[in-house]
């Protein structure tokens, strides 16, 4: 258990007490509990701690994109116990334990000392994140723990199937028209048929090693170095599809604007490929550009199925409004129809034209 930090004899704790943590630290995937506990000893307080308790789905084996017990295999192995240099630190984790029910991790509680990110601090993630995934692309081998998620981003996609199959119903829901409004329906349709193109193309890309959900509730900014939390979906992945969740999650909870997302998606790319180059990675940066939009394309799709899931369900609506500051439905809608732009239509217009010379992957995959 490399990962799993011993520093001695633990002070003797006197007194406790512990609240729920909820705002984005692993919460999003369901079967998931999050505590802080505050401790005293004798001397006086004590640095708090994170309980984050993993409750076990049983309709979930090691090959599911969502898998339950991941994270907690991940800390007990020594996959990340020395991530590559100038990248990402991960939460020290003080216990490790197997409840049969459920996993619990006991890590340190980090407090974040950045407030508001600009531009350049969304740049400096995805520049971090090239220079981990290009260290895992000049590795030998990628790490191959039965536990660790595949092409994640493809393996999202048969799950939807329902969701296009009965559209028309669901699209029965007012708020489900208003975020599907009927001129988008057929494009995103048609997107939905040719999945196997955008699949396809991850498929056919270098992989490499990915956190898989690293936007801004999952990083912290500590005192020297920058955690990355979470790693439920860690594992192996196309070139560039780890950038997804950087801007395609971002743009639901920190603002959306066209002008907006086009700066965060220039700006994120051009980052991410500094980084790849700082690891030594000197191929096409298409080849990055179309594993990102490809990914982007299908994390997409699957908002579809999302999005309709939350406005018609009512008891979503309480934490809807909550996580968009708003108590009028509609407007939200109306959001998340804006963001599927972008990060669906705008997104697979660029993946087909990119994707129409196919010399470009075949060159690129070794």
């Amino acid at each position: 258990m490399a990962s799993v930090a011993a520093d001695g004899p633990a002070p003797a704790i006197s007194d406790f007490s512990f609240e729920a943590v909820t705002g984005g630290v692993g919460g999003a995937v369901g079967g998931t509990a999050i505590y802080r506990f505050r401790l005293s000893s004798a001397e006086g307080p004590l640095p708090s701690l994170i309980l984050k308790i993993l409750f076990r789905r049983a309709t979930e084996d090691e090959a599911s994109p969502y898998y339950w017990k991941r994270e907690y295999e991940l800390h007990r192995s020594d996959l990340l116990a020395s991530p590559p240099p100038r990248t990402f630190a991960l939460p020290r984790v003080y216990r490790c334990e197997d409840r049969g029910e459920a996993c619990w991790i006991w890590m340190e509680d980090i407090r974040d000392t950045k407030d508001a990110w600009s531009l350049a601090d969304y740049q400096d993630i995805a520049l971090r994140l090239g220079r981990f995934n290009g260290a895992w692309l000049s590795a030998a081998r990628l790490p191959e723990y039965a536990w660790l998620s595949k092409n994640w981003h493809r393996a999202i996609v048969p799950a939807l199937s329902n969701t296009f199959t009965e559209l028309d119903q669901l699209l029965m829901h007012p708020l489900a028209r208003i975020t599907l409004p009927r001129e988008d329906q057929a494009e995103i349709e048609a997107i939905w048929r040719d999945r196997e193109l955008f699949c396809g193309a991850l498929r056919a890309l270098p992989q490499t090693f990915c956190h898989n959900d690293a936007f801004r509730r999952n990083v912290m900014h500590g005192q020297d170095e920058v955690v990355l939390l979470d790693w439920a979906l860690a594992g192996s992945g196309a070139l560039g599809s780890d950038l997804v969740s950087l801007v395609a999650v971002s743009l639901y909870y920190d603002g959306f604007s066209h002008d907006f997302a086009e700066q965060l998606d220039r700006g994120v790319f051009a980052g991410y490929i500094a980084g790849l180059r700082q690891a030594g990675w000197t191929d096409d940066a298409r080849l990055a550009r179309i594993g990102y939009i490809c990914a982007m394309t299908l994390r997409g799709l699957a908002g579809v199925k999302q999005d309709i899931a939350l406005l018609t369900d009512e008891s979503c609506h309480e934490q809807l409004r909550e996580n968009h500051r708003t108590d009028n439905l509609r407007e939200i809608a109306e959001f998340f129809a804006a963001v599927r732009r972008f990060r669906l239509l705008t997104m697979a217009r660029e993946a087909r034209h990119l994707l129409s010379g196919s010399a470009l992957l075949r060159s690129g995959s070794g």
